[in-house]
């Protein structure tokens, strides 16, 4: 009678214990029930967006705890409002001509209805175009690219049409052979001499400053009449400088083809998330370490007065975050669905 008293005590034990972590297990699963996912798209590895991104979202994930941001591989700045038009993406990094052409339903979304579910939360950087070729080639200026094969990136990126745009205005696209891969296989490419040149918007590129370890590089530069023949078919466009050690073979300044770029959002995406997750990243406490992440997260900034003339609306979650800071938002940059 006593081993079986025992045998029972044994039994009613693991029972018990079964009971408990059932009951753990439980709480576990609705407080991560509870935790809300955000996804946000990037870009493919060996470019900017993709390390921006992914520890961007990273951060953001380990600072609120009830939201899990998810970084998302992309094609870029083009797929991003792709998978956004399909309510794949509840947040992205989006170029401003790319934005604008998805809100209106033209360039490259052209014969598309235009999509007026975009919101923008803040301006993230000011972006540079550039052509990269290999120190020692003798591609000396835009026009030797006649014959060519030049990289501009994977197709549903941001970078390939900023590329084609420019090449385009300048009579070149037709005289060139286009190659569309990733930011790493461009890389790779162009130091194995299986292109002559790679286009790419960012500056530091991160496959750029991995091909630079092994081969000096150069940038090609518009002329005064090349910039002006893009800055009159692209307005959006302007005129600007990367800085010299940029890359380690940039010793001067260097003119080039920049933009801006945005921190976006589905008018869908939840108000309350958006708010936290902006909350974090303009937080000065928080500065150094979003900085580290990569280069261009220190630039974050409100750019309302670029956003004015897009006629692009903030998102809800946005307004509420920027006016708590004591700014005055314009009337055109305010939801209709305020």
């Amino acid at each position: 009678m006593k081993k079986q008293g025992k045998f029972n005590s044994f039994k009613w034990g693991i029972a018990g214990l079964l009971i408990f972590f059932l009951m753990v297990g439980g709480l576990f699963g609705k407080a991560e029930a509870r935790r809300k996912f955000v996804r946000f798209g990037g870009s493919n590895p060996g470019g900017s967006w993709f390390t921006i991104v992914g520890g961007l979202s990273a951060y953001l994930s380990g600072q609120i705890k009830d939201l899990n941001v998810t970084a998302i591989a992309t094609g870029g700045s083009v797929d991003n409002n792709r998978q956004a038009r399909k309510g794949d993406l509840d947040t992205w990094l989006t170029h401003s001509l790319t934005a604008l052409d998805n809100w209106n339903g033209v360039g490259v979304f052209k014969g598309k209805k235009p999509f007026k579910s975009i919101r923008f939360l803040s301006g993230v950087y000011e972006n540079h175009h550039h052509f990269v070729v290999l120190a020692k080639s003798d591609i000396k200026k835009m026009s030797d690219l006649k014959g060519k094969k030049v990289c501009v990136g994977s197709a549903g990126s941001g970078g390939a049409i900023n590329s084609e745009n420019i090449l385009r205005v300048l009579g070149l696209w037709d005289h060139l052979t286009p190659q569309h891969l990733t930011w790493s296989a461009g890389g790779r490419a162009l130091t194995d001499g299986q292109v002559d040149c790679m286009g790419a918007s960012s500056a530091p590129l991160p496959a750029m400053v991995t091909a630079e370890a092994m081969h000096k590089i150069r940038l090609l530069e518009l002329t005064d009449e090349e910039f002006r023949k893009v800055l009159k078919k692209y307005p959006i466009y302007y005129r600007s400088t990367i800085p010299a050690g940029v890359y380690k073979s940039l010793k001067n300044d260097s003119p080039c083809i920049a933009f801006q770029v945005y921190w976006a959002a589905h008018q869908n995406a939840d108000p309350e998330s958006i708010y936290k997750m902006l909350k974090v990243a303009f937080d000065p406490k928080h500065a150094k370490p979003i900085g580290r992440i990569h280069r261009h997260l220190k630039s974050l900034s409100s750019s309302f007065n670029a956003m004015k003339s897009m006629g692009i609306p903030l998102h809800l979650g946005a307004v509420k975050f920027w006016k708590e800071q004591g700014l005055s938002i314009p009337s055109v940059l305010i939801p209709p669905e305020k």
